[in-house]
């Protein structure tokens, strides 16, 4: 089965993140779209959130440009401020 668009770029962000944060957790949610595009969530400590930002902004940018026709939402949540509840519902080590 072909990917969409959407899942490109979303495995695109997430080979990104791993590679410049290992540290760091991501969630696609595909529910808020039909098959035109992704909510990309990206769960890791503050000390690299900001610069992340950064970087992985530059790219979403490049891959929106590159794949027309797609929608995408880059969300960044900081791991220290989240509840221990939050942090088991996503998988994310205590």
């Amino acid at each position: 089965m072909a990917q969409t668009g959407a899942e490109q770029l979303a495995k695109k962000m997430e080979g990104e993140v791993k590679r410049l944060a290992p540290q760091a957790v991501i969630r696609n949610d595909y529910s808020s779209y039909k098959d035109d595009g992704v909510d990309i969530y990206v769960y890791a400590p503050r000390k690299v959130a900001d610069m992340l930002r950064g970087r992985l902004k530059g790219t979403l940018d490049t891959e929106l440009r590159r794949v027309k026709g797609i929608r995408a939402r880059l969300l960044m949540e900081d791991i220290e401020n989240m509840t221990p509840e939050a942090k088991k519902k996503y998988g994310i080590p205590a």
